[in-house]
């Protein structure tokens, strides 16, 4: 992860300045935000954790219908 940010600032730098630097910080924060997602849906789904949390709503579901 600090190689990459390590490039955007070298390339902010080039460009001359601050001017864009909302943006990059904007992109660095949506970066780190997709990686945690990322993370997260993969030991949920190494879990199983979507799976029995449907199946109990739907008992639930059933047993309030039946």
């Amino acid at each position: 992860m600090s190689s990459i940010i390590n490039i955007v600032l070298r390339a902010t730098r080039a460009v001359g300045g601050e001017e864009g630097q909302a943006t990059v910080e904007y992109t660095l924060v949506g970066m780190c935000a997709a990686g945690m997602a990322s993370l997260l849906l993969n030991w949920i789904n190494r879990t199983s954790l979507i799976g029995k949390f449907f199946g109990s709503v739907a008992k639930h579901i059933i047993g309030l219908l039946g």
